[in-house]
This record gives structure tokens, C-alpha cells and sequence, in this order.
């Protein structure tokens, strides 16, 4: 049962490290909304198919409250990440995005002190925060010494907004009703759809793009596996063991992107890249520590 439990685990972090490398291939020739857009609609689809299978009779859930939670999180889970990936990703590389994204943790135990200011954080919390954003100093630290806000400094801020956004989504995630997530997030997914498609078709130009054969299967890849299959993964890992456990994930996603980056889109990994992740990594140990 433990060799199951670790084979989930290496799978979603070879998933989500993977995900960087795909949106490299296909960001020169389709843009940043219409990319998002499409994930969003096959990750809804992948995961309908699979609540159709599940042998579940699960009820929608209903009320004015619930819906309003799920569109929050739909925003903040896959609209505005999606996007900024995306963007991001035009001006810097997997490997770079990668370590940005694993930062997610760092900024949930922000935005839940912000929540909720009259709950203690442990010291060892505290020091994992500063940690953490010391290894961010060490990524933008070269970039912002030219004091210019290049296309460099902006993707790295595309991409501290995208973990932003998932770590208030994280938060609200913890709200919902007691729902399988495998409906919540098809709910969550073909919300973000509703939204992103318009947006796609208002500022950009989704149903006019020209994609090579490979192009439209990382596409698929992105939608089905990155959007979709991966949520029902982590929450079987959750479910096989806790919530601790499954966030080990923090660790491989950067780790696989930065090899895959590396050695088959053959990115620059810097001296400040390697250090800053080691600092991100240590923080997250002391953080989860129990």
C-alpha cells in the first residue's frame, strides 16, 4: 500500500512539473487566454467523464452560497493562474516557473494569518515565511538590480501572482461542502470555462489558431492530464493518506520541471535559480516540520 501511496505521489509531481515544459512548447503560437481557456474546457470534460464513470450518485450541490464559493475559487484556481502562467511563461523559462510556483505554501500561510489574525502561527511557521521569500530575493535579486521592468521582471511577476492566486484558492477550497473533488472541481473547471471562453474571444482570437500536430497534442496533454486528471490523483492521495503527505508534491514539481527544462528544452539554469530553490526547499521543510 505505501509503494502505491509513493507512485501517486511521484506521478503528480512528474504532472505538475511536467506542465511548465508543455505550455513552453505551445506559447509561441497560441496566446495566453485562448491556452487557458482550452485547458479549462478539457479538464471540465476529462473530469465529467470521469464523475459519469465513477459508480458515485453524488448531488449537485445547490444554494446561492455554495455556487458563489465555487466561482471564488474557480477565479482564483484557474482563471487568473491559468492566464499568468501562461503570459509568464513568454518571458521566462520552465525551470523559472517552476520555482515560483512552489511557493504556494508560503503565501497560504500569509493569506490564512491575514484571515484569521488572532490565530498563533508557530515560530517555525514565521521562519519558513522569511525563508521562503529570501529565496525569492535570491530569483528576482539580479533582475531587479538593473532597475527596469523587463519582460524578465514582469513574467517573474506574472508568475508570483499565479501562486498567489492558488494559495487563496487553497483557502477557500477548505469551505466547501463535503463533496467528492472530482465534482467539485468539474464544477470549478466548467465555471473558469464560462469565464475564460468570452474573455478568449473578447481580447483575443481562440477559434482562429494554428497549431502543428504535436502543438495540439501537448495542448490535449495540458487540458486532459494538467486540468484534469491530476486533481482526481491528489485527491486519491489525500484521501490514501493526509494532507501532509500529498504536499510533498511541493518538492518534486520543481525538481521535474527544472530537469525536464533542461535537458530537452535546454534551459539556463543560473546560480541564483539552483540557490533560490534550495532556500525555497529548506523553507518548506521547516514549515511542514511537525
Amino acid at each position: 500500500m505505501k509503494t502505491i501511496n509513493y507512485l501517486l505521489l511521484l506521478g503528480i509531481g512528474i504532472i505538475w512539473g511536467s506542465q511548465f515544459f508543455f505550455v513552453d512548447l505551445v506559447i509561441s503560437s497560441i496566446t495566453p487566454i485562448t491556452l487557458a481557456a482550452y485547458k479549462a474546457i478539457l479538464g471540465t470534460i476529462t473530469l465529467a467523464v470521469l464523475h459519469l464513470f465513477n459508480g458515485k450518485k453524488e448531488r449537485q450541490p445547490t444554494g446561492q452560497k455554495v455556487w458563489g464559493l465555487l466561482i471564488w475559487i474557480a477565479i482564483l484556481e484557474a482563471v487568473v493562474p491559468f492566464i499568468l502562467i501562461g503570459w509568464g511563461q513568454q518571458y521566462i523559462n520552465s525551470s523559472t516557473a517552476s520555482i515560483l510556483l512552489g511557493t504556494v505554501p508560503i503565501f497560504t500561510l500569509i493569506f490564512m494569518k491575514i484571515a484569521a489574525p488572532r490565530e498563533k502561527l508557530p515560530l517555525r511557521k514565521w521562519v519558513s515565511i522569511f525563508i521562503g521569500f529570501g529565496g525569492l530575493c535570491l530569483l528576482f535579486g539580479p533582475t531587479l538590480s538593473s532597475l527596469s521592468l523587463s519582460g524578465n521582471v514582469m513574467g517573474y511577476l506574472a508568475l508570483v501572482g499565479a501562486s498567489m492566486s492558488f494559495a487563496l484558492s487553497l483557502i477557500l477550497i477548505k469551505r466547501l461542502p463535503p463533496i467528492s473533488s472530482i465534482l467539485a472541481m468539474r464544477n470549478v473547471l466548467f465555471v473558469a470555462s464560462v469565464v475564460l471562453l468570452p474573455l478568449a474571444t473578447l481580447f483575443e482570437d481562440p477559434f482562429h489558431i494554428s497549431l502543428g500536430r504535436q502543438q495540439v497534442i501537448d495542448v490535449l496533454i495540458l487540458g486532459v492530464v494538467q486540468a484534469g486528471i491530476v486533481y482526481m490523483l491528489y485527491n486519491t492521495l489525500i484521501r490514501r493518506t493526509n494532507a501532509a503527505f500529498a504536499s510533498l508534491t511541493n518538492y518534486l514539481v520543481p525538481l521535474f520541471s527544472i530537469l525536464l527544462g533542461t535537458l530537452i528544452l535546454g534551459d539556463q539554469v543560473t546560480w541564483n535559480s539552483i540557490a533560490a530553490l534550495v532556500v525555497i526547499f529548506i523553507s518548506l521543510a521547516i514549515g511542514e516540520k511537525s
